[in-house]
């Protein structure tokens, strides 16, 4: 019975994922995409191998996404290699000769993120049946599969988060159950690192969760000793990768790319309020259900003040706070015990807000058409939001890359030509 219904959640997650319009979400999750064709193609994460990507970096500069690596003429995703690998599964009759229409890649791209958030919300079943029973543990697990952080956004394409959040749903699963699963519980460090060089931004949520696991383990050093190591044996190909390709150890591509925008990426927390209740951004109109949140609040709280201190705390182009992605699941997690006359109202609009975005939301109805970076009045505004203009009739004209008309492997390039 129980793995019956944690398996049907796992099936509506990918269903809905795959059956909702395709369109273009963000420039984001372009080298994702990109990406998986370059390394089923190549063998390579070199973006530079695809025509048009080589031709921008010439032509016009540098593309936000991408980051000159340390070989000559090589441009690597500033998003790491965790979405192309992955999505590169996706691709596997991807070979020398083969063909993909625009519409397949991102159709294969969007499966691949699928699958990942339907083990995210497996696994946040599993972390809240740690702490109360399976019907609540399995509702837990359908807001967030429901929510604007789950199918509507981090299951419409490879974005650096939807291959973060797996390893993070399973640090959190692995903490929960210290208690009663401490054999287990060994793998919790490794999870959490990972998914932080995946996702460096998730780090203020992994230490949070990482430290309450320390704190039993505290004084058992072989036991923590082991669990260390499982962790570097876990990161090694990461840190491999970015000692290639960044000369570092650490996934220092995002930052670079950011630092090329702004000088101070990272200052005063401006972005609080914005996160909080802005009509275009805050969680409170996106996922109220955070208000209910009985565990790990002074995290949540810090990694709400991390990302308003971003200089770009609204996240760019997206459906909501797309910043407190992570969070938002964590939070889910911490309120899935809650009492269930407070639970029920605020898990409704939450799904509510979801699924519009999920059905319903395009960037032409809002974000191209307000262009909020350049009016951050917009954010602001109460009656032309992102929730309200899903009810917006728009003809869809926003592609997220150059030109595309489809997408060929030959000898060692990706063309669109």
């Amino acid at each position: 019975m129980r793995v019956a219904a944690i398996a049907a959640l796992a099936i509506m997650t990918i269903v809905l994922c795959v059956a909702s319009p395709l369109r273009m979400i963000s420039g984001d999750i372009v080298p994702g995409r990109l990406g998986a064709a370059v390394l089923r193609c190549t063998g390579s994460f070199d973006l530079a191998r695809v025509d048009w990507v080589a031709d921008e970096w010439k032509d016009h500069g540098i593309e936000y996404y991408v980051e000159p690596g340390d070989h000559a003429g090589e441009l690597t995703s500033v998003f790491g290699p965790a979405p192309a690998a992955v999505g590169a599964v996706a691709l596997a009759d991807f070979g020398d000769g083969a063909t993909l229409g625009d519409e397949a890649l991102r159709r294969r791209a969007r499966d691949a993120a699928a699958v990942l958030l339907a083990i995210s919300g497996v696994l946040l079943v599993l972390a809240c049946l740690a702490i109360t029973t399976l019907p609540r543990a399995l509702a837990a697990g359908g807001i967030a599969v429901l929510s604007f952080a789950g199918a509507a956004t981090l299951g419409q394409g490879l974005w650096q988060a939807s291959v973060a959040l797996p390893p993070l749903i399973a640090g959190l699963a692995l903490v929960a159950w210290h208690e009663r699963r401490p054999q287990l519980a060994l793998g919790a460090p490794a999870a959490l690192l990972v998914a932080v060089m995946i996702r460096p931004s998730v780090a203020v949520l992994a230490i949070g969760l990482g430290v309450p696991w320390l704190r039993r383990e505290w004084g058992r050093w072989r036991r923590v000793a082991l669990a260390a190591g499982i962790a570097v044996v876990a990161v090694a190909p990461l840190v491999a990768y970015n000692a290639v390709h960044w000369n570092s150890p650490f996934p220092l591509g995002q930052w670079h790319a950011n630092a090329r925008d702004n000088a101070h990426v990272f200052g005063a927390p401006t972005g609080i309020a914005g996160l909080l209740v802005s009509p275009a951004r805050g969680i409170l109109w996106f996922a109220p259900i955070v208000l209910l949140a009985r565990r790990h609040r002074v995290v949540l709280v810090l990694q709400l003040i991390a990302m308003a201190a971003f200089f770009k705390w609204h996240g760019g182009m997206a459906y909501g706070p797309r910043l407190l992605a992570e969070a938002t699941w964590i939070a889910i997690f911490a309120a899935c015990d809650a009492p269930l006359a407070r639970l029920l109202p605020v898990a409704a609009i939450t799904i509510l807000v979801g699924q519009l975005g999920l059905w319903r939301w395009r960037v032409e109805q809002w974000e191209t058409r307000r262009r909020p970076e350049t009016n951050a009045g917009a954010y602001w505004d109460v009656r032309d939001n992102p929730i309200f203009s899903t009810l917006d009739d728009v003809t869809p004209s926003i592609d997220d890359s150059p030109r595309r008309p489809f997408v060929h492997c030959a000898d060692g390039r990706v063309t669109t030509r």
